[in-house]
């Protein structure tokens, strides 16, 4: 952990929620899903190298940079987490965060495999929530319905979710997509769960807050 990671999580109040699918998994729904239904969730927008798709904006979806910007950052220890997905790198900066977070507001980061092992090994606090599809076939399936994908890049990208999928030990919680509203509504009950442990608990009154020391 860097000096600047360790500054950056003593100030944080709101809770992290980390959210890892493989393509095709239904990730960027249930997500968007979340938001209507949180109003205090903000997302955590990504940088990333990779081309915008139709439909995405810039700073919203994520903000798209160039390699070398995105190097630039990385270099000037800017990112909380990066990582390189295939071809393409992918990062969250601090800049993203931290005001959000230091105002209290719940923080949702859409991150892979890569940059939950980041946080893990810096013990960043969060509720880590993997999404899996169904099944490997359905997950292909969902993937070709996007009409975006070459069968290569498809193959490829059913080739890292099966490597995510066996990562599963390195999250808090599973779910299984069958259906989008199930899973959100499944996300909401772990984050109701995760603001009722003992270790986030803050006291609602001065004598309370008294007779705990």
């Amino acid at each position: 952990m860097t000096k600047k990671q360790d500054e950056w999580q003593m100030t944080q109040k709101g809770l992290p929620i980390i959210i890892s699918a493989p393509s095709g998994t239904g990730k960027t729904t249930t997500c968007k899903r979340l938001t209507q239904r949180m109003p205090d969730l903000r997302i955590a927008t990504s940088h990333t190298t990779r081309k915008i798709r139709d439909g995405e904006s810039d700073g919203v979806d994520y903000f798209f940079v160039s390699k070398n910007e995105f190097e630039t950052k990385r270099d000037n220890k800017d990112f909380l987490e990066w990582a390189q997905v295939h071809t393409e790198y992918y990062g969250t900066s601090f800049e993203s965060i931290e005001k959000p977070q230091q105002e209290g507001f719940d923080i949702l980061l859409e991150l892979d495999v890569q940059g939950v092992d980041s946080l893990r090994n810096m013990k960043f606090d969060g509720a880590y929530i993997l999404i899996l599809p169904p099944s490997i076939e359905e997950m292909t399936k969902r993937l070709r319905k996007r009409g975006t994908e070459t069968e290569e890049s498809i193959e490829r990208r059913t080739n890292t979710g099966k490597e995510e999928i066996k990562s599963y030990k390195k999250y808090d919680y599973v779910i299984t997509n069958f259906d989008i509203e199930e899973t959100v509504e499944s996300i909401l009950a772990i984050v109701h769960a995760e603001k009722s442990r003992v270790s986030r608990y803050i006291p609602t009154s001065n004598d309370i807050k008294e007779l705990l020391g």
